[in-house]
């Protein structure tokens, strides 16, 4: 993986094999280490153009594509969690990389964790979550109840769409007002990175302002998918698992971390003390994690 090289370059796109469109960004170290980085829900790539400086002085090339549905990726409406991994193994094959590290952000750490079942080997070597959702049904005792969001998601994937699309129509109009409204629900070292890491705004509010048509639709499958039972068994996880969550995580609560690392055997803790849902200023310690000697 060490000679591998590819200029940084504008969202480029490949051809799934159903025909769906697959987006995804390289950014960072153009001859750095590779690993694969999933934003969250919703989300895109955008969210993530943050990382591309620290990315880029430690030495990581970073491949972030939009999931189905989001950024410039055709949405799949027949996804699950399992095939959201079979569309990274693709992604995987297609730039020609072998035992790739796979990196999920909160809503991408489910298809980050489906990786590590699913394509173990040659293809996927590690995988993570930071403040990644872990499985609802069945559910643990250690969970707390589950928001607003996700009981309506289990009750209507049609109620979900309508309620993200008039979100969105918002969020687009009025970018500045819906960060800053954001970032008064995060955590306190959420809210800071948010309001003074300029890449790191600049990039959230790049992904507010650029919706995909079908991002209302991703999100609500999301959602839907989140509050079933999974179609990947964590206890099949056939790689190494690193769990990173922020003890004062606000959208994820640490306890999702727990169960995570209950269901899965082998999977190694990283609960960050103070830290909040995002954790993207400790990317590499994140990626360093899944190298063979960590």
């Amino acid at each position: 993986m060490s000679d591998w090289a590819v200029s940084i370059r504008a969202v480029a796109q490949m051809t799934l094999p159903d025909g769906r469109r697959m987006a995804y960004e390289l950014t960072g170290a153009a001859q750095g280490s590779p690993a694969v980085v999933l934003h969250g829900t919703p989300g895109s790539w955008r969210q993530l153009a943050g990382l591309d400086r620290p990315a880029r002085e430690r030495g990581l090339a970073l491949i972030v594509p939009d999931r189905a549905g989001y950024g410039g990726s055709s949405y799949d409406p027949a996804g699950t969690i399992g095939s959201g991994a079979r569309d990274v193994g693709e992604l995987i094959r297609h730039l020609g990389l072998e035992r790739c590290p796979v990196v999920g952000l909160s809503g991408g750490g489910p298809t980050a964790l489906a990786c590590g079942v699913m394509l173990p080997g040659r293809v996927v070597a590690a995988v993570a979550t930071v403040g990644g959702v872990a499985p609802l049904v069945p559910r643990s005792a250690k969970l707390p109840p589950d928001r607003l969001l996700t009981r309506l998601a289990g009750l209507s994937q049609t109620a979900m769409h309508a309620l993200f699309a008039a979100m969105i129509r918002v969020d687009r109009s009025r970018p500045e007002k819906a960060l800053d409204r954001f970032a008064a629900m995060l955590a306190e070292p959420d809210a800071r990175l948010v309001h003074n890491d300029p890449q790191v705004r600049a990039g959230f509010l790049d992904d507010l302002r650029h919706p995909s048509p079908t991002t209302a639709r991703a999100a609500a499958r999301d959602f839907w998918l989140f509050a079933r039972g999974w179609d990947v068994d964590l206890a099949d996880m056939a790689v190494p698992a690193h769990i990173w969550h922020g003890t004062e995580d606000r959208n994820v609560p640490v306890a999702h971390a727990r169960v995570i690392g209950a269901l899965c055997p082998g999977a190694r803790l990283h609960i960050v003390e103070g830290g909040g849902h995002l954790l993207l200023g400790q990317i590499d310690q994140i990626i360093d994690s899944l190298s063979p000697a960590a």
